[in-house]
């Protein structure tokens, strides 16, 4: 079911991006005002893909290091488990 919704939320989005690529072709622009407005929405997309993608990656690395550090706590705590059992 996971796979179908983002199925559906990419085929809105490339239909949405087509949509507009289209739009933009039949307004009654210049081809020097054109190629300038879609050089500018070219940029604002891949800036705010790059800051989602900062985002991502940042909160990834934030998860790994909890992660890590629970495994680590978990390992010492067993440590410390077997060597009470351990001790004579």
């Amino acid at each position: 079911m996971t796979g179908s919704k983002w199925t559906t939320f990419f085929a809105f989005l490339i239909g949405a991006s087509l949509g507009v690529g289209v739009g933009m072709l039949l307004a009654p622009k210049s081809g020097e005002e054109l190629r300038e407005d879609l050089a500018d929405q070219l940029n604002e997309g891949t800036r705010r893909a790059r800051a989602a993608g900062k985002s991502v990656s940042r909160r990834a690395h934030e998860i790994t290091d909890q992660a890590r550090q629970s495994v680590s706590d978990m390992a010492d705590a067993g440590l410390r488990a077997a060597r009470k059992v351990t001790r004579p």
